[in-house]
């Protein structure tokens, strides 16, 4: 018997091929963001003079969390400030 595709799973299809790509793009976001934060961890424990398996791991991954927030919020200003730069509100607001 021969599967024909109605237009409600033509439909769901879609739906789900897009829910796939953003959890993957969604994915590589927070793989950079943990990337970004674990150079920087790094890069200050050494600037400490310190060693990374110095570091307690739950310690350690506090960092990592704590600097992936600040990342997040600074890319988030970084896109709202194009936004409006690219829209024009940017004079108005003196951003």
């Amino acid at each position: 018997m021969e599967k024909t595709m109605s237009p409600e799973n033509i439909l769901n299809s879609a739906i789900e091929g897009i829910k796939s790509g953003m959890n993957s793009v969604e994915n590589k976001y927070d793989s950079h963001i943990r990337e970004k934060a674990i150079e920087e961890v790094n890069k200050k424990i050494a600037e400490k003079g310190l060693e990374i398996n110095q570091i307690e791991n739950d310690d350690y991954e506090s960092m990592i969390s704590d600097l992936s927030k600040d990342i997040r919020a600074d890319y988030a200003k970084k896109a709202a400030q194009g936004l409006f730069a690219f829209i024009g509100i940017d004079m108005l607001l003196g951003i």
